[in-house]
């Protein structure tokens, strides 16, 4: 986590391998295409800084401070260089011997409570609170998304340790090694330029389940440089439907923020028309909303009034269910049980009919 002052020369490492391969071998696989945004359209939404930082930051100890915190739509950025952080639990990569500043610890924790692993885990570094910025005030936490850009790449992180509070612009050993940084905590990172793109009120829980990482990120990226993973697919009005043909309904047809959300027999109410659209699902005149904003795997959901928060946001997948893009969990009838009165909440996607919904065709 402790930075020192080091000129990064690039020990640029090339194999040279001859391939004989005979005239029956199989040509290789295509490339998947990405799901979430480009590397370019993302460093599009970058192009000009709305500071929101008091000051600037260094990349290195002794440095002068360049780099201002900027907000770009619902994001939070910064370009800067990229130190390696090998902090956290012990490993062949990231220990004593490896690191002169190893550190067995994180400031934010697995769900089993112990530090994170810097080998394993891509994550980056932001700079403790003080006065300059304080992340948290800007709606960003442990577990937040963050989209790492660097050389034409996207790699998908969380918000995994804190450090130095003058000093910004450093990932984990397993956010540089995806990037093709070499990840040596001696002698690695790169000058840059990295961007960091950090997307507040979102929260990967797990924080140590790299995948819900790249599924949130691609999302909220997406909504971020209006991509078209958002509004959920129907895009009209109408009923919601989920388990056993029920709708979604506001309790006694009241538009009072906190009411709660619920399965119903379809009868065609104003309680149960909803509407698509710019990422939201809205039911007479308020959002579907996950209560005080949670992540947590039983969080009810509610009408509310619309504010654009994560805790507010929707997207559907192939699998017919809708992701709450603040926590990464799915809309839910609690207990798989399609009884009138059921209520809706949030939790870990799975494969259930209880999380399975047909949203309003446009």
């Amino acid at each position: 986590m402790r930075r020192r002052l080091t000129v990064l020369f690039g020990c640029i490492l090339i194999t040279l391998t001859a391939l004989v391969s005979s005239a029956t071998a199989a040509p290789a696989a295509p490339a998947a295409p990405a799901a979430g945004p480009t590397a370019a359209q993302l460093l599009a939404k970058t192009t000009s800084c709305q500071q929101i930082s008091n000051g600037k930051y260094a990349t290195d100890e002794g440095a002068s401070p360049t780099i201002p915190v900027c907000q770009s739509g619902s994001a939070v950025f910064f370009t800067a260089d990229m130190d390696v952080d090998c902090d956290g639990v012990r490993t062949t990569q990231c220990n004593e011997n490896t690191d002169c500043c190893f550190y067995n610890d994180t400031a934010f924790h697995t769900s089993t409570d112990q530090p994170l692993n810097a080998a394993q885990l891509p994550y980056i570094v932001l700079p403790q609170p003080t006065g300059i910025w304080n992340y948290e005030n800007s709606g960003i936490q442990g577990g937040s998304v963050v989209a790492v850009i660097y050389n034409n790449q996207v790699e998908y992180a969380v918000v995994g340790d804190t450090g130095p509070t003058g000093i910004i612009g450093e990932s984990s050993y397993a956010t540089a090694s995806a990037l093709g940084i070499n990840p040596d905590p001696k002698n690695g990172g790169t000058e840059g330029p990295v961007t960091y793109i950090v997307f507040p009120h979102t929260s990967v829980n797990p924080i140590e389940n790299h995948d819900t990482a790249v599924s949130l990120g691609e999302s909220v990226a997406s909504q971020f440089v209006g991509g078209s993973t958002t509004p959920p697919a129907g895009g009209g009005a109408g009923t919601l439907t989920g388990i056993g043909g029920k709708c979604a309904d506001v309790a006694g047809a009241l538009s009072t923020n906190g009411t709660a959300v619920q399965l119903y027999d379809c009868n065609g109410s104003s309680a149960q028309q909803w509407t698509v659209g710019g990422g939201s699902v809205k039911s007479l005149g308020k959002c579907l909303d996950v209560t005080s904003a949670s992540t947590a795997n039983g969080a009810k959901v509610q009408l509310y009034d619309c504010n654009g928060s994560g805790a507010q946001q929707w997207t559907t997948n192939a699998s017919k269910q809708l992701v709450n893009t603040g926590s990464g969990k799915c809309l839910d009838a609690t207990g798989n049980s399609s009884a009138n009165g059921t209520r809706l909440q949030i939790w870990t996607c799975g494969t259930g009919a209880n999380q399975k919904w047909t949203v309003p065709a446009s």
